[in-house]
């Protein structure tokens, strides 16, 4: 073998060396994955409300008949490079069921890898675009509601709307993982049951406006996030048959 044909192999051995780290390396990392975004209500909500509605002369604020939403933004971020992934949310009303049953936000195809923090935003900016007329603050051309509650105070019914924006921040525990082996979705569970509740377990009136700002920040605390996985749910399915 002649001193070129040497060099030559000196040179090809490495670059093909690199090549096949690059590959393996692209293999190991994972592709993406769909993740859904889901949205539910404690159901001891419902229950509450049936007993209400039987007795409507019970002083209870945990009667509720609508719980509705305006989300901006939804936000996952990653532990190992401090990325964001945003799902496609723009202005969306969530309705959410009283029987607590989930609704399904979004979807995105997510990069494998490892999440700690789930961001939601519940606003009305000056730019949002909403049909629902209980967003809308007719005595204001730019501000909105961010969260309407309907339900019923003493035995009569009351709306709360809210101008708060509402900015989430929810930790995963444990981390929330995506990989080849697993297709979790993002579960939000909100708790109501504190919402129109001081520290003493005493009612808020809802209809009182000294009450407001302690009413959003029960409503802000009453949200939670974990992973829904889905594969767990069937294999627990097929035990039960």
């Amino acid at each position: 073998m002649n001193l070129v044909n040497r060099l030559s192999l000196v040179v090809l051995i490495p670059t093909l060396l690199f090549a096949v780290s690059c590959s393996v390396s692209d293999s190991n990392s994972g592709g993406e994955k769909q993740v859904a975004v889901k949205m539910k209500l404690n159901q001891m909500s419902t229950a509450t409300a049936k007993q209400i509605s039987s007795s409507p002369t019970i002083q209870s604020v945990d009667s509720l008949t609508e719980v509705k939403l305006l989300v901006e933004e939804l936000e996952l971020e990653s532990t190992m490079d401090e990325d964001s992934l945003d799902f496609e949310v723009d202005d969306f009303v969530v309705n959410l069921p009283l029987d607590g049953s989930e609704i399904e936000l979004s979807t995105a195809n997510v990069p494998a890898g490892v999440y700690d923090e789930f961001e939601m935003e519940i606003e009305h900016d000056d730019d949002t675009n909403v049909n629902d007329p209980d967003f809308i603050n007719e005595s204001s051309d730019d501000d909105g509601y961010s969260i309407v509650i309907k339900g019923v105070y003493n035995g009569e019914d009351f709306m709360y709307r809210s101008e708060e924006d509402f900015e989430i921040e929810l930790e995963f525990n444990p981390p929330f993982e995506i990989n080849d082996s697993s297709s979790p979705s993002i579960a939000i569970n909100i708790d109501p049951s504190g919402w129109f509740k001081d520290s003493s377990g005493n009612d808020l009136d809802p209809t009182d406006p000294a009450n407001h700002e302690q009413i959003d920040e029960n409503i802000e605390n009453s949200f939670d996030v974990e992973e829904d996985d889905d594969d767990d749910d069937d294999d627990s399915d097929d035990d039960d048959d």
